[in-house]
């Protein structure tokens, strides 16, 4: 979170409203407010202040921030899309998850490492990264490119041999032989999403049936591991259980699609030349086609007592997602 948030709003008594309830039922408190100007000023302190109670460290690896909106400023952002009419407001005040540029990590020479403290940890790692993005913010993984990929050239099918696709690559691409054997499977596959994280083999004598490790294995794996990937396994924790509290809720997911241009980040075992080519090519795209915005969602403020306070407490689950999210990128990206 950027310690200067932006408010986008034009004046609308309506707003003050909305804003007296989010003072009355949710978690914000008078005490972070310093001479306001407006009762929207006045949130807006209270608001960032409570934000900055689940974010307690800025966050290096992920580009993210949130923005307060009234319908017409969301209307500005979105004004250009295809389907804006899909966004129908419940109220005047909105927030807007942000994405501001594209971050590209890697894993790298931390991998070898993590490899050797247990074969699935990899897997674990990349797993509970995609749920965790599936509640908050985009974060293109090695899964993300897997999916460019096949449906760009094996239609659709993730699991594509190359005797399956050869043909349809043919029809695609003519009779060049050195062009379609750079966009079979057996070529592209590992290089995006390499089976250690896709399907990684199963380990004789252990008896869980999920590849993700449990809880009980990270905490036998914190106990006999030095340093860095006893660290690890702390944030992993730490992540599960928040992914369990949050259950079936979107977190910082819910409301209008505003189909972001950038993600969180892209975090990868290694960025490489392939990797480089599908998200050169997804950028252009997007800003050829138009139709896409620097926001991930905009999501209504609840009026209600009850929506207020669930709300607040699946936005702080978010918000403590991408904390610990960004605390283990600290330890697994390779700085070089």
């Amino acid at each position: 979170m950027p310690a200067r948030a932006s408010v986008k709003w034009r004046n609308d008594a309506s707003l003050d409203a909305i804003v007296l309830e989010q003072f009355r039922h949710g978690p914000l408190l008078a005490a972070d407010v310093d001479a306001p100007v407006s009762p929207v000023d006045a949130f807006r302190q209270a608001f960032f202040a409570w934000v900055r109670r689940q974010l307690p460290a800025p966050l290096r690896f992920l580009s993210f921030r949130l923005e307060l909106c009234d319908t017409n400023a969301v209307m500005d952002a979105i004004h250009h899309q295809y389907d804006n009419d899909d966004f129908k407001p419940r109220t005047p005040l909105h927030l807007g998850v942000k994405c501001m540029d594209e971050w590209v990590h890697e894993v790298g020479g931390f991998a070898e490492p993590l490899r050797r403290a247990h074969p699935l940890l990899l897997h674990t790692i990349f797993n509970i990264v995609d749920r965790v993005s599936g509640k908050t913010v985009l974060i293109r993984t090695p899964g993300w490119f897997l999916c460019e990929a096949s449906c760009l050239h094996w239609e659709g099918d993730e699991s594509a041999t190359d005797e399956g696709v050869r043909e349809w690559l043919k029809e695609f691409y003519g009779e060049d032989g050195d062009v379609i054997d750079r966009y079979l499977p057996s070529e592209l596959r590992p290089l995006l999403c390499p089976d250690e994280i896709r399907v990684p083999d199963k380990i004789k004598g252990r008896r869980v049936r999920s590849s993700v490790l449990s809880d009980n294995e990270l905490r036998l794996l914190r106990t006999a591991s030095p340093g860095m990937v006893a660290r690890v396994c702390d944030q992993l924790l730490v992540l599960k259980q928040l992914l369990r509290k949050a259950g079936k809720s979107d977190c910082l997911a819910d409301g209008y699609d505003a189909q972001p241009i950038y993600s969180g980040c892209t975090f990868v075992l290694a960025h490489n030349e392939r990797t480089g080519e599908l998200l050169d090519d997804h950028m252009n795209n997007a800003f050829s086609a138009g139709e896409s915005s620097e926001y991930s969602r905009f999501i209504s403020f609840s009026d209600t007592r009850r929506g207020i306070r669930e709300q607040y407490a699946q936005w702080s689950l978010g918000l403590r997602m991408l904390h610990h999210l960004d605390r283990l990128m600290a330890l697994v990206v390779d700085p070089n």
